[in-house]
């Protein structure tokens, strides 16, 4: 029974500390690299409505710098004037 011990206590240790990494994870994705709680709901609009106004600015900017494309030559590999 003596040699049964060792292996029901690391069983045991192994489980409090597998249980303790699932909780240290869990608690870490939940409230974020930063330590915070996930947004309430007007936090949650705010943020979007930034987000579309970001992405409104944007649009704005590409419409006013089109991207210009490669030329269709595959071995040029400038940008077509």
């Amino acid at each position: 029974m003596s040699g049964f011990a060792p292996v029901i206590l690391l069983v045991l240790l192994l489980t409090l500390l597998g249980s303790g990494a699932l909780l240290f994870i869990t608690i870490k994705y939940y409230w974020g690299g930063r330590g915070t709680p996930p947004l309430t709901g007007v936090q949650r609009r705010l943020q979007k409505a930034e987000e579309l106004r970001i992405r409104a600015k944007q649009i704005e900017y590409l419409k006013q710098h089109p991207t210009k494309p490669r030329k269709p030559d595959f071995w040029d590999n400038s940008k077509a004037a």
